[in-house]
């Protein structure tokens, strides 16, 4: 059997609407590990928001942040820091609007604001509490990702108004910030380079509108059943949900276990 890096969002793909990992899923990831692949997390997390996940499945290697900062053999391998001004900007727009931001580093996040009860709501989602605020601390660090709480209808507040940024919607409450030329894509091609692997050699599950790039741009992409249904139309296979044991029944359906 052709050995494959397989990459797994976290998110409703490994973890379930109670953020657990499933039984059949873990197995599942045992499995590949045993048959020789490589498994990956690519995740919009942050890397202190993937530790538990790396410690339960003994996966070691990362992509996070949307792909703007991946690990790999020991060592960080690449970067992609947002841009301060941007970030000013955007925070200025923001403010005008009453929409609050958080801001993300490799291992805090800061909100611009004592508390607002669309942070806590979406945060909540995830298991993690509001952060605390800090009006400056994205002027003197390295952040990744920013997250803006808006309703839908305001959208094109943002939307193409911010030269080096971009914005997926990953709560009805909320949008991740990113850098205009980011995405777990391109942050799997400089984990794959480090790994020995080829594109065509990756396999990656995803369910969210931050998965289309690495779904459409993988090896094979499986979207998981209860994955979005514009990010269906880009898979080359759709399995089960999470929680009806969609990550077994794939890589059984594709070969990547034998027996």
């Amino acid at each position: 059997m052709e050995h494959k890096l397989i990459l797994f969002d976290i998110d409703g793909t490994l973890y379930d609407h109670d953020k657990k990992i499933p039984n059949s899923t873990m197995a599942a990831i045992k499995a590949l590990q045993t048959q020789g692949h490589s498994v990956a997390i690519a995740t919009g997390r942050a890397p202190f928001m993937v530790q538990s996940v790396l410690e339960e499945t003994g996966i070691k290697d990362y992509v996070s942040f949307n792909g703007q900062y991946v690990y790999a053999n020991g060592n960080v391998v690449y970067e992609n820091p947002l841009d301060t001004e941007s970030l000013k900007a955007l925070e200025h727009t923001a403010r005008e609007h009453d929409h609050p931001v958080v801001f993300l580093t490799h291992d805090d996040l800061v909100a611009n604001i004592d508390f607002h009860e669309d942070i806590e709501t979406s945060l909540s989602t995830m298991h993690m509490a509001h952060p605390r605020k800090d009006n400056i601390f994205y002027t003197q660090h390295k952040i990744y990702q920013a997250l803006i709480f808006h309703q839908q209808s305001e959208n094109g507040i943002y939307d193409g108004q911010f030269e080096h940024l971009k914005f997926i919607r990953w709560h009805e409450l909320s949008r991740d910030v990113v850098p205009d030329n980011g995405s777990k894509m391109r942050g799997i091609t400089h984990l794959a380079a480090s790994l020995g692997f080829d594109i065509e050699d990756t396999v990656a599950f995803g369910d969210g509108l931050n998965d289309i790039e690495m779904i459409e741009g993988a090896g094979i992409g499986v979207v998981m059943g209860n994955g979005a249904d514009e990010l269906k139309q880009y898979a080359n296979f759709v399995t089960k949900a999470v929680d009806e044991d969609g990550i077994m029944y794939a890589v059984k359906a594709l070969n990547l276990i034998e027996g």
